[in-house]
């Protein structure tokens, strides 16, 4: 895969807002049947919450957003379309719990869609979804506890005798850690059972505990409960450090680096379908890119420019390619098993 992060150093904000023009501009037909709408309504993860805040300012269009984790936007898609009810516009996907909602989808092609196109490169090619923003797996941690420069960029490093009980983690078979856990078997491990248990092994024989919840792992760095929280993305320094100081640290790891793309799809029953896909087109403009870089992410449209601390940290950085693909793959059609695999692991 292209480098993420060299394609995104190599322009400004400014080249990119040039190159746009007015190739980018949702047409007037689409602005007004949007208008008349009036509101699109959303469920989609937290990381969407300022984008729609700006697209309620520009439009004037009321977002009605639930912002919740992948399974809720799972369970609620799911449940309501099977049961015939059609009240969600759009909703976000990735390539793991989510990716079973694709017949839920609608083909969709916005205006700029060939600036995040390149991240679909690996997935199904029926996919109804647009990349808004990419995932890479780090480390979160604690500035006063580990100066950045010793920050771990090494896997290996997490097993080291002085983070032993010092390292807070999210439950294994749940949310960033569950797909990691999946991934690494081909990313970090080359297809080695042996490989990939023994690591696993020796690396639980280093956490001092095993947090379910997203905000209580980035709290317990946050308080300074444990310096170091595993596995975190790109965007948690800013989502969460704010409430501590500013002190949570991101490092992510080079053996490759495992990555999937955040993305956006439009419910093929959805009853406001102009003002949705008016938010997508808007999502993936410079203006909506640029929202999720202020929130610390990293954007689909690899010509933006990131935030520099980011930048500094994912370069040089080697992406796995297939990720996304297997994540797709054996979220899908082999969930269940792995979820068994990794609890019979950490038994």
């Amino acid at each position: 895969m292209r480098s993420l992060i060299a394609k995104a150093l190599a322009f400004s904000l400014g080249a990119a807002l040039c190159l746009s023009g007015m190739a980018l501009a949702s047409s007037a037909e689409l602005i007004a049947a949007a208008k008349k709408e009036g509101k699109v309504r959303m469920i989609a993860f937290a990381s969407y919450k300022k984008l729609a805040e700006r697209f309620e300012k520009k439009y004037g269009i009321k977002v009605e957003g639930t912002y919740v984790g992948a399974p809720g936007v799972l369970r609620t898609v799911s449940q309501e379309s099977q049961a015939g009810i059609f009240a969600i516009d759009l909703f976000g996907t990735a390539p793991g719990p989510t990716s079973g909602l694709n017949p839920w989808t609608m083909k969709y092609e916005p205006a700029g869609y060939e600036k995040v196109a390149h991240h679909m490169k690996n997935l199904p090619q029926e996919w109804n979804q647009i990349p808004m923003f990419i995932h890479v797996v780090g480390a979160s941690y604690h500035t006063d506890l580990i100066p950045p420069e010793r920050a771990p960029r090494s896997i290996y490093e997490l097993l080291k005798p002085e983070y032993k009980g010092k390292i807070v983690s999210r439950t294994p078979w749940l949310g960033s850690n569950n797909l990691v856990h999946m991934v690494s078997y081909w990313a970090w491990f080359g297809g080695s059972e042996e490989k990939w248990a023994d690591y696993w092994t020796k690396f639980k024989a280093n956490v001092g505990r095993f947090e379910p919840k997203w905000g209580q792992l980035h709290q317990a760095v946050g308080l300074k409960e444990y310096p170091l929280g595993i596995f975190t993305l790109p965007y948690t320094p800013y989502a969460f450090g704010r409430s501590y100081g500013n002190k949570l640290g991101y490092s992510t790891f080079r053996e490759p680096a495992i990555w999937w793309p955040n993305m956006l799809a439009i419910h093929k029953n959805a009853p406001q379908p102009n003002a949705a896909k008016l938010f997508v087109d808007f999502a993936i403009s410079p203006e909506g890119q640029q929202t999720f870089v202020e929130e610390g992410m990293i954007p689909a449209d690899s010509t933006m420019k990131i935030g520099k601390a980011l930048a500094k940290e994912l370069k040089g950085v080697t992406f796995f390619p297939n990720a996304p693909e297997i994540l797709a793959r054996e979220t899908s059609q082999h969930g269940d098993q792995w979820k068994k695999r990794i609890q019979k692991l950490y038994q």
